[in-house]
């Protein structure tokens, strides 16, 4: 029978703006081992939708693949953040638009082999541009529009691969929005 494995020992590795790195030893039974955890602050990730049902993505480069990716609004929950305040929050701020129609659809474990997190998806109806983007110093977003038929068409091209964003399209097909 799986159950939870014992802790004998965490211990602070590396601490970073993204995340921290814990060493966990942990047993269960017979056997034992060590284990790397990643410490990182929850996500959330938005499908916008505006009055035309097309789908507002943002267009970014990543540095862990050195590449441009195509992907739903998306960001870290703030410490003593509510998730959905936070969306609302990287709505604004990576788009400038604004939605009063929002509806949880979801969550995952981003990575639960070694990591802690969570990652919250919404969806936001009737968006309406209210403002300019507001973005981070060292962030490049394009804004774009399309779809839902179009957004899975780049998936099926390989031209949309965000995990994350992959997923979510998943909960949305689950959902009766």
């Amino acid at each position: 029978m799986i159950r939870k494995w014992k802790t004998n020992s965490y211990t602070n590795i590396l601490n970073t703006f993204v995340f921290n790195y814990f060493k966990a030893e942990r047993e269960s039974g017979e056997l034992k081992g060590q284990f790397d955890v990643l410490e990182c602050r929850n996500w959330i990730n938005v499908f916008a939708f505006d009055s035309s049902n097309q789908l507002i993505l943002v267009k970014q480069y990543r540095h862990g693949i050195d590449d441009i990716t195509i992907e739903a609004v998306a960001g870290v929950v703030e410490k003593g953040e509510d998730h959905l305040v936070a969306a609302k929050r990287e709505l604004l701020e990576e788009t400038g638009h604004s939605s009063d129609n929002w509806t949880h659809i979801g969550r995952v474990s981003a990575n639960p082999a070694f990591m802690n997190n969570y990652c919250d998806y919404y969806v936001a109806r009737d968006c309406l541009k209210v403002s300019e983007q507001n973005l981070d110093a060292l962030e490049e977003i394009d804004i774009l529009t399309l779809s839902l038929e179009e957004a899975h068409s780049k998936v099926r091209s390989g031209e949309i691969h965000h995990s994350l964003f992959l997923a979510g399209l998943g909960l949305l097909s689950l959902s009766s929005l």
